[in-house]
């Protein structure tokens, strides 16, 4: 079973129970006569939207007319909705760019009327869409934006649905930790009556403990969810959840209360009338039949679930249903009917290349060469096998790059909750300094009104000269603080893109059996990581070390680009790099600008050069490339820095904090071919020239 089209909350929904009865009441509804016709186009809305779960193509003729109707008397409001439904119809049908279409009109909408709420909930929805696509990160970013403006307003509901979506996304990058992490932090949101909200996060926290393979604690948030649902008449959720939990209880090894769950939920969800549903609780049943090998049952039921699926054009779903189908064909137990077999594992593939789903192809690629090879059909088999193979190598390597951004994306979310937290302890530090001024400001004034006037007066000069002095070293203090942070997550954060990145491309040596290659670059590459991490509790380290360094980023850089770059230093007269002394990490910005900027454009090898002159009190360090260029010779203005020179202009500020010096200048120069970047320091006294 793939219980994914549940749990996933669309924040727009007011109500998330899919039934015949409302259907039926507004059907009701529509056919009295004198109906207003905004009271029509509420009308149209409710049952598009109510057709979403059980038919969308009938959904998607209602949405139409009310969009229709709503145009035509000037209702915005309700334009808008119907808009909306649309996308919710076409998300049911897994039409996911007209969904997302759709919703990005709604998006329009609402930012033209200034509904910040709206906006926040077509977010929601866009990330829905993204996430069904594989742009996870996407996903999160929609999400998180969402969940800001929901903050924003205080919509605590809102902001729960969204946190507990961003821990469905988490779910499906495998980080369980943080999709845990998330679906608790929205449960701690929930109040008395938030029935809907805690089943939802009972069913997901459900899902993360059987992928993690913990069965008991998932039964057990299963059989909550269930409750929950039962209690407050959520027949949908309800036999949702009991599908889910059959799934559970038939992996471990208890078919009979599994089976008795399947038969459950498909009453229910014949009772409901969703189509999708009840082929999804026959296919369940076909399958629990098929491991008792009580054929008859087995095939009866998976006939039932090929026959709903192809009814609404469930392409994938059916796929897998004719897979089994041909299974069953194969067994002893039941005929062995290879040729029957055959014919309908490539009625499966036919569906599968249709759907474009990777692993569904695989699937039947598999099948189809062990049906061929019984056969004696050798040479098909092995083509069919050499397919299969190629799909189970995409797999893979998509696999392998899913794991990568879920490692990228979860790296990000702790960098930024934990930058947001320095801010917040930032600002928590300066308000207790100004409140202790206050108090201590309060104290001396009350102290100076029980005194002589003269010796108020005098007192008060001192207490207003000692507490402006304190305030500035206090200051003082905190602004070398901050700086001493910025540069620890400088030093810590280099660029977290070229790291996955790089371990992405090692990851391709040994895809290609490149094994020589991938030890080098993964040699240099631990290297690298391992010198920063040394030098993050260092003020400077030697020129020495800090060209090393740059060797190897550079090393790694080429080999993500594909291409040779060279690193040429040149080291004046009367330059001791192994005693020079300069702050870690200061050339590296410089050198990735030159990359990304100007050898990443050009077709030519790259070449970057570093000179080092000895200057009167002072070292000038020369980076130049052979690149594409950049803008004409300037100092480098306030507003116009690349992303390197902002970091390396924020850590000479901070240097110069520390001196109470202007001591550095940087330029840059455009050059044809290049582009070449002066930096001056002053000389540390502490260590001289030979």
């Amino acid at each position: 079973m793939k219980p994914l089209s549940f749990f996933i909350v669309l924040v727009l929904f007011v109500c998330p129970a899919w039934g015949q009865k409302q259907i039926d009441s507004l059907r009701n509804e529509l056919r009295k006569s004198g109906l207003p016709d905004s009271t029509r186009v509420d009308i149209f809305n409710d049952l598009s939207f109510y057709f979403a779960g059980v038919d969308p193509v009938i959904g998607l003729s209602y949405s139409d007319s009310a969009y229709s109707l709503a145009s035509s008397l000037g209702l915005v409001a309700r334009a808008t909705a119907a808009v909306n439904n649309k996308g919710v119809n076409y998300w049911y049908q897994g039409q996911d760019t007209l969904a997302l279409k759709a919703y990005q009109s709604v998006m329009i909408a609402h930012q033209k009327s200034g509904n910040r709420k709206g906006q926040a909930s077509a977010m929601n929805n866009m990330a829905l869409i993204k996430y069904n696509q594989g742009d996870y990160r996407g996903a999160l970013e929609n999400h998180e934006k969402a969940t800001a403006i929901f903050e924003d307003l205080g919509l605590r509901k809102n902001i729960l649905n969204s946190q507990m979506n961003t821990g469905v996304v988490f779910l499906a990058l495998a980080d369980y930790p943080k999709a845990i992490e998330y679906f608790l932090k929205a449960l701690s949101l929930t109040e008395a009556g938030d029935t809907w909200e805690l089943g939802n996060l009972f069913t997901n926290l459900g899902l993360v403990y059987k992928n993690l393979n913990e069965l008991e604690k998932s039964e057990s948030y299963h059989r909550k969810a269930i409750e929950l649902y039962r209690k407050e008449g959520y027949k949908q959720m309800e036999a949702s959840s009991m599908g889910n939990l059959g799934a559970i209880l038939q992996i471990q090894g208890k078919k009979s209360e599994a089976g008795t769950l399947f038969l459950e939920a498909l009453r229910l969800n014949k009772e409901i009338g969703n189509k999708r549903r009840i082929a999804s609780d026959f296919t369940a049943l076909g399958s629990l039949f098929s491991e008792n090998k009580d054929l008859d049952k087995a095939k009866k039921y998976l006939d039932s679930a090929a026959n709903f699926y192809s009814e609404i054009s469930e392409k994938l779903s059916l796929s897998t249903v004719l897979l089994q189908l041909a299974n069953l064909e194969k067994s002893d137990w039941a005929g062995n009917d290879l040729s029957k077999a055959l014919e309908l594992e490539q009625k499966a593939l036919t569906l599968a290349q249709e759907t474009e789903s990777l692993e569904a192809q695989r699937s039947a690629w598999k099948a189809m060469a062990e049906t061929q090879k019984g056969l004696g059909q050798f040479q098909k088999s092995l083509e069919s096998y050499q397919n299969f193979q190629a799909f189970q190598d995409s797999i893979f390597n998509d696999e392998n790059e899913k794991k990568l951004l879920g490692l990228q994306i979860g790296y990000e979310f702790e960098m930024r909750e934990k930058k947001l937290t320095a801010e917040f302890e930032s600002e928590k530090q300066l308000l207790q300094l100004e409140k202790e001024s206050e108090r201590l400001k309060a104290s001396l004034y009350l102290l100076g009104i029980g005194g002589l006037l003269l010796i108020a007066g005098g007192g008060l000069w001192g207490f207003r000269k000692h507490s402006k002095n304190k305030r500035k070293k206090l200051e003082s203090e905190f602004r070398a603080q901050v700086a001493e942070l910025e540069l620890k997550a400088l030093k810590a954060q280099m660029n977290p893109h070229f790291i996955f990145n790089a371990l992405s491309s090692i990851s391709n040596f040994l895809l290609k059996n490149q094994a020589e290659e991938a030890d080098r670059y993964l040699t240099r590459f631990s290297r690298l990581i391992r010198r920063i991490l040394e030098y993050s509790d260092l003020r400077e380290i030697s020129l020495s070390e800090e060209i090393i360094l740059l060797q190897d980023y550079i090393a790694i850089e080429a080999l993500r680009l594909d291409k040779k770059i060279d690193f040429e230093i040149q080291i004046g007269e009367g330059v001791d790099e192994m005693h020079l002394m300069i702050p870690p990490l200061l050339l590296q910005p410089l050198v990735e600008n030159s990359i990304w900027h100007g050898i990443a454009h050009i077709e030519a090898p790259g070449l970057i050069t570093l000179k080092v002159h000895q200057q009167e009190n002072s070292c000038l360090l020369v980076l130049r490339d052979n690149g594409s260029g950049m803008k004409e010779f300037v100092e480098i203005p306030e507003k116009h820095q690349s992303m390197g020179m902002k970091l390396v202009k924020n850590r000479l500020d901070n240097l110069n904090i520390e001196s109470k010096t202007n001591a550095w200048s940087i330029f840059w120069e455009n050059l044809s071919p290049g582009f070449e970047v002066r930096l001056t320091l002053s000389q540390p006294n502490s260590v001289p020239f030979t």
